[in-house]
C-alpha cells in the first residue's frame, strides 16, 4: 500500500504561472529544434563549401571552423538518434544539447573572427529559442554562460593575435543583448500571462524554429548553383530549384533515386567514389547542358552534390582572360609608343634627305607604312583599355547620320555615290554621340580596308522597328564575310585582312555594349551587312 502525492488543480496552475517553475522539455519542440540545427548546419556548409565569394566563415581559423562545424553536425545527428531510442532521459538530453549549442557556436564565431564577424546573431537566436524551452533561471544561466564564453574567446584572441583582434565594446553589447533577450522572453512575458502561457510559449517556440528552418531551406533553394543532398543509398533527399532546372525534373517527387533522376550523373558519382577524375564536365542527357559536378562527403554517409553551369564558368574564365590580356596589352602599348614615335620620326627625316636613292626611298616608305600600322594598333589598344564614361544623349539619328556622311566623304575624298545615307524622320535613340561616331567610322573604314579601298559603295540606313527601337543598317557591296569567319568576327585580335589589327570590330561591340545596344552581322549573299539595334530610353533606365 502506498500513497501518491497528487497536486490540486489550483496548485498546478500556480506552478505553471511562475516563471521559475521547472518545465520538462516538450518532445515536439525538441524535434523542431533538432531540425533547426540540421538546416542551420546545412546552410552554413552550403555557404562555406559552395560559395566562392564569401570571406567571413573561417577567416580567422578555417581548420577550427571545419572541426567545430563537423562536431556540431555529429552531435546534432547523435542526439536525434538518442531521441529515437529515448536514452538517456529527455531532461538530460535537453540540457546537454543546450550546453553544446552554446559551445559550438562560440567556437565557430571565434574561427570566423570573433564578435566582429557578426556571427553572434546566431548566438542570440539560439538563446532566444532556449529561453522558450527552459525556465527563467536556466535561460538566464545559459545566457550568462554564453557571455562568459564570448568574453573568454575575445581575451584569447587578444593574447594570441593582438589587441586589434579583440573588440570588447561589441562583446559587452552582445552580452547585454543575450541577457536581455533571455530575461524578456521569460520573466516579463510569463508573469503577464495566464495559466495557458507555458503551452503558448512552447507553441511559439515551435513556430519560431519552423520559420527559421524554412528560411534556411529558402536560402539553399535560391542558390545559383544546383544543390542535391543524396543519402547513403543514392536517394535524393533535397534538391533546390536550380538543380531541378538543370536536371529538367521540376515536378519529380522526393525522395527519388539519382540513377532514375539522371543516369549520367549517377555514373559520374560512382566514378568519383572509385577515385576517378571527377573534375571533368558532364553533359546531361535530359537538357543537353554541360555541368561541372562537385561532391562533398557528409558524415551521415551521403553526398552533397553541387552542379555549376560549365558554359557559364567558361564564359567567366574567358572574360577574366580577356581582362588580363587587355591590361597586359595596354602596358605593352604604353612602352611601345615612345620608341615607335622615335623610329617614325627618324624614318621621316631620312626620307627628306637629298642623297637618298630610289631603292632606299622605297624601303623607307615600307618602314614608315608599317610604323603607321603599329601606331594604329597601339592606339586601338589604348583606346580599348581607357574607355571613358558613357555620356548618353537623345540623338536625332537623321541629323547625326547626315553630318557623319558629309565628314566621312570629305576626309576620305570619296564621291557622293560611294557613301549614301538614308534615314527616316523622327527616329531617336539614347547613345553617346562620340561612341556612335566612332562605331560608324570604324565600320565604314573596315568596309574600305577589306576591299583594298576599291570602288565600293557603302549604304547607311536608319529606321524604326515595330517595338519602337532605332535600327541602323551599314551595308556594302564588297567581297562580303564568309560564314566561317562570322562566328569569330567580334573576337579580339581576330582579323581576315593582313593589315588589320583585329581590334576594330571588338571595340565596336564593346562600345555598343556600353550603350546597351546590340550589333550583329546579318547574312548576305553579296557584301557585308552590319545591323545595330540602339537602346531606347526604357532600356537605359533599366
Amino acid at each position: 500500500m502506498y500513497t501518491e502525492n497528487v497536486q490540486k488543480p489550483d496548485e498546478i496552475a500556480s506552478s505553471r504561472a511562475t516563471p521559475f517553475a521547472p518545465a520538462p522539455p516538450d518532445a515536439q519542440s525538441m524535434r523542431l529544434f533538432s531540425q533547426y540545427r540540421l538546416f542551420l548546419l546545412a546552410a552554413i556548409a552550403a555557404v562555406y563549401y559552395i560559395s566562392t565569394t564569401q570571406s567571413i566563415l573561417g577567416q580567422r581559423d578555417a581548420t577550427l571552423f571545419e572541426v567545430a562545424h563537423l562536431g556540431y553536425l555529429v552531435a546534432a545527428l547523435g542526439f536525434i538518434y538518442l531521441q529515437r531510442i529515448d536514452r538517456p532521459s529527455a531532461m538530460v538530453r535537453h540540457y546537454i544539447q543546450n550546453y553544446l549549442d552554446i559551445i559550438f557556436i562560440c567556437l565557430m564565431m571565434y574561427a570566423c573572427g570573433g564578435v566582429q564577424s557578426g556571427f553572434g546573431i546566431l548566438l542570440i537566436i539560439t538563446i532566444a529559442l532556449l529561453s522558450q524551452l527552459n525556465t527563467a533561471r536556466y535561460a538566464l544561466f545559459f545566457a550568462a554562460l554564453a557571455c562568459v564564453l564570448v568574453l573568454l574567446e575575445e581575451l584569447i584572441a587578444k593574447l594570441i593575435i593582438g589587441s586589434a583582434a579583440a573588440d570588447f565594446e561589441r562583446t559587452a553589447f552582445l552580452g547585454s543583448m543575450l541577457l536581455l533577450v533571455a530575461w524578456l522572453l521569460t520573466v516579463p512575458l510569463r508573469r503577464l500571462g495566464n495559466r495557458q502561457i507555458p503551452d503558448a510559449t512552447k507553441d511559439r517556440a515551435a513556430l519560431d524554429v519552423k520559420e527559421i528552418a524554412n528560411l534556411n531551406e529558402e536560402i539553399i533553394r535560391e542558390l545559383d548553383s544546383g544543390v542535391l543532398v543524396v543519402d547513403a543509398s543514392n536517394y535524393v533527399q533535397l534538391i533546390n530549384d536550380t538543380g531541378r532546372e538543370l536536371l529538367a525534373c521540376e515536378f519529380a517527387p522526393l525522395p527519388v533515386h539519382i540513377g532514375r533522376l539522371c543516369p549520367s550523373l549517377m555514373d559520374h558519382l560512382n566514378d568519383a567514389k572509385r577515385g576517378g577524375n571527377s573534375s571533368e564536365p558532364l553533359t546531361l542527357e535530359s537538357t543537353g547542358l554541360s555541368v561541372l559536378p562537385r561532391y562533398i562527403n557528409l558524415s551521415s554517409g551521403g553526398m552533397l552534390i553541387r552542379l555549376d553551369d560549365h558554359a557559364l564558368i567558361r564564359k567567366q574564365y574567358q572574360q577574366l582572360k580577356l581582362a588580363s590580356l587587355g591590361r597586359l596589352s595596354a602596358s605593352i602599348a604604353h612602352e611601345i609608343r615612345n620608341p615607335l614615335g622615335a623610329i617614325s620620326h627618324a624614318v621621316q627625316l631620312l626620307q627628306e634627305s637629298e642623297h637618298l636613292n630610289k631603292q632606299d626611298g622605297e624601303l623607307l616608305s615600307i618602314a614608315r607604312k608599317h610604323t603607321h600600322r603599329i601606331d594604329r594598333i597601339v592606339e586601338d589598344i589604348l583606346q580599348l583599355s581607357n574607355r571613358k564614361q558613357v555620356n548618353n544623349e537623345t540623338l536625332d539619328l537623321k541629323n547625326v547620320l547626315t553630318d557623319f556622311g558629309q565628314r566621312f566623304i570629305t576626309e576620305n575624298r570619296l564621291s557622293n555615290n560611294q557613301l549614301e545615307v538614308s534615314a527616316e524622320d523622327n527616329v531617336f535613340a539614347l547613345f553617346d554621340p562620340i561612341h556612335l561616331d566612332q562605331v560608324l567610322w570604324n565600320l565604314c573604314t573596315n568596309a574600305r580596308l577589306h576591299n583594298d579601298d576599291g570602288d565600293i559603295k557603302i549604304t547607311i540606313s536608319c529606321w524604326q522597328s515595330q517595338h519602337g527601337q532605332a535600327i541602323l543598317d551599314i551595308v556594302d557591296n564588297g567581297v562580303g564575310i564568309p560564314d566561317l569567319h562570322r562566328e569569330q568576327l567580334f573576337e579580339p585580335f581576330y582579323s581576315t585582312h593582313h593589315q588589320g589589327s583585329g581590334l576594330g570590330l571588338y571595340i565596336i561591340r564593346e562600345l555598343c555594349d556600353l550603350n546597351k545596344a546590340q550589333i550583329e552581322c546579318v547574312e548576305r549573299e553579296e557584301g557585308a551587312h552590319f545591323r545595330i539595334t540602339l537602346g531606347t530610353a526604357s532600356q537605359m533606365a533599366a
